[in-house]
């Protein structure tokens, strides 16, 4: 492998350009329907293009719920066409925003075909322009954490159960079933003059929302994007992307700065900017770097839902309106009780689960920027997977992005499962089997050591990851 003097010039580029739906659109994000009335801040597409030699990547960061995978399957062929990117370099992620359309149908709401394809070209056009936009240029990578930012939301009960946000101030709350990971991974690019061009920064952290339940919003993630052309200059990108955030909110029990909604996103996006800002501006700049991507192949088995599921899901449904419902004592739900307005949501998702495919074939993609690696992983990645696999890792900055190739919902680890709680419910939009988290840190990991050069095996080349049946 060349060493870092050896390499060829780096070139940045980065564009963004909005997503904004009309007003009247959906929202998701909650159990029940929302109408958009307001646009509190607009939700983009962000892209940050990389090219040193034959290598060219593309980041994309888009401020959406998820990303099925048959639009960033259109996205990469539109940019591949446009922009002469290879469709597997293109690494295509969503903020998680809770405040912004339905990209996969539920019960509450479907997808708009056309504005899912609108995006989809959308996002090839970031990705073009971006290209066009090409110029020399260094990158300095580092981390920092935060205090105050990240709490593990699953919490021990006195009880002896496991549950999702109990509510604050719960005197039967005993403490946090997890860890948090509150490390700011951030990659500062720059013009040979030192002017910025882009700053890319990843937390594991779910989401913190804004004032109107009906308003489209960026969520924080858009704020931290302001934060960063105040700071850095008008024209510079700022970008976030999430972690392994599955199981990671921003609200504590015993809460130390009761401020919510818009005013807290804003608090809490520019503490984040702050810690990447102070992670990357004094690091060593590079301007002749690694830069190498691979793909892992990787099939999700589903979540075998039993047959009596599936007749007590039917009974729930088929329940004449004002006569009270089975009692949802599905053989998932463990630990606490299922929440009662819940209870239509998973029946209907039980039944759309029993008739999806018994596995569903993804990727996770690996991305060595110099010393830092990503680590796209489909879904929402719980914090402890995401540590693991940054232990495991031969580099010295590795970060998990998740929602990145294909939304399949939470991914618990195998204890979560055990201990159940919200996140541990299966249903059609979070559907992945015991052990999957496991089977993609086992793969990612294999990856990263070939990505390193540590193993023999190009690492240009993708690999074949084991299914989590076979971890």
């Amino acid at each position: 492998m060349a060493q870092p003097d050896e390499a060829p010039e780096l070139l940045g580029g980065a564009a963004v350009v909005t997503i904004t739906p009309p007003l009247g659109f959906p929202l998701a994000g909650l159990f029940h329907a929302r109408v958009s009335n307001a646009v509190e801040s607009d939700l983009t597409a962000r892209a940050l293009v990389l090219r040193s030699g034959d290598t060219q990547v593309a980041l994309v960061a888009c401020d959406l719920i998820g990303l099925p995978a048959d639009l960033i399957d259109r996205a990469r062929t539109r940019a591949a066409e446009r922009a002469g990117i290879d469709p597997g370099c293109v690494m295509i992620s969503a903020t998680h925003t809770h405040s912004g359309p339905y990209t996969t149908t539920r019960i509450a709401a479907s997808r708009d075909e056309d504005y899912i394809d609108w995006v989809a070209d959308r996002i090839a056009e970031s990705v073009t322009v971006a290209t066009s936009r090409l110029t020399p240029a260094t990158v300095a990578v580092g981390s920092s954490t935060v205090d105050g930012i990240c709490y593990n939301r699953r919490y021990h009960m006195a009880d002896g159960t496991v549950r999702t946000n109990p509510g604050q101030g719960n005197p039967d709350a005993l403490g946090p079933a997890a860890p948090v990971d509150p490390t700011v991974t951030a990659l500062l690019v720059e013009d040979l003059d030192g002017r910025p061009i882009a700053l890319w920064s990843n937390l594991s952290l779910h989401y913190v929302g804004t004032d109107s339940p009906e308003a489209i919003s960026a969520d924080y993630y858009g704020y931290f994007a302001q934060q960063v052309s105040q700071w850095l200059g008008p024209d510079v990108v700022g970008m976030m992307t999430n972690a392994a955030s599955g199981d990671i909110i921003n609200r504590d029990l015993a809460p130390q700065v009761p401020i919510r909604g818009t005013r807290r996103a804003k608090m809490v996006a520019t503490t984040v900017a702050a810690a990447a800002i102070s992670a990357t501006m004094m690091a060593r700049r590079q301007h002749s770097i690694e830069l190498a991507v691979s793909q892992i192949p990787f099939s999700v088995n589903r979540y075998q839902v039993t047959e009596d599921d599936v007749a007590l899901a039917q009974r729930i449904i088929d329940t004449p309106e004002g006569t009270e419902a089975p009692s949802p004592e599905f053989s998932f739900v463990v630990g606490s009780p299922l929440y009662p307005v819940a209870t239509e949501v998973y029946a209907r998702g039980v039944l759309a689960l029993k008739d999806m495919p018994a596995s569903q074939e993804r990727e996770l993609m690996l991305v060595r920027i110099a010393e830092l690696a990503l680590v796209g992983m489909p879904g929402e990645i719980f914090v402890e997977l995401g540590l693991e696999l940054r232990h495991r890792s031969p580099f010295p900055l590795t970060t998990v992005i998740g929602l990145c190739g294909g939304s399949v919902g939470y991914i618990p680890t195998r204890r979560a499962f055990s201990e159940g709680g919200y996140e541990t419910w299966r249903h059609g939009n979070s559907w992945s089997d015991h052990g999957t988290g496991e089977a993609m840190v086992e793969a990612a990991s294999q990856g990263l050591l070939e990505l390193a050069g540590a193993r023999d095996g190009d690492a240009e080349t993708s690999g074949t990851a084991k299914g989590p049946d076979d971890a």
